[in-house]
């Protein structure tokens, strides 16, 4: 007799963490139309980076889509204006562009720090 209903064999924590990690990214380019935040530029693959604003580490925050914005490399990492080497300049174009999201960030954490 064949089984059918074989026994799926389990997902190993980072490998559950690697697939949510890819459906944020996803979601995020998605919700930003796979466009540069800071620049516009409309992107495609690999060039397109879906920036975590707060750490990862921060529990609670590393699924949370409010916590992610596009951006191209250099806006992400290489330019002087990136959100990785100029965290104050990033912080204020945050605070300038997307006040809601900014807002919405502050409150997660002060909510925290209670």
């Amino acid at each position: 007799m064949i089984n059918i209903f074989k026994k799926q064999k389990k997902k190993s924590k980072k490998t559950e963490q690697r697939e949510l990690d890819n459906m944020w990214k996803q979601k995020v380019k998605d919700r930003d139309m796979w466009c540069c935040q800071f620049c516009h530029k409309k992107l495609e693959g690999r060039s397109c980076h879906a920036h975590h604003i707060l750490p990862k580490r921060m529990k609670g925050m590393r699924w949370d889509i409010h916590n992610g914005i596009t951006l191209c490399p250099s806006h992400h990492k290489l330019g002087i204006f990136s959100a990785h080497n100029n965290a104050l300049w990033f912080t204020y174009w945050l605070k300038t562009n997307r006040p809601d999201q900014f807002k919405y960030l502050v409150n997660k954490l002060v909510e925290r720090g209670k």
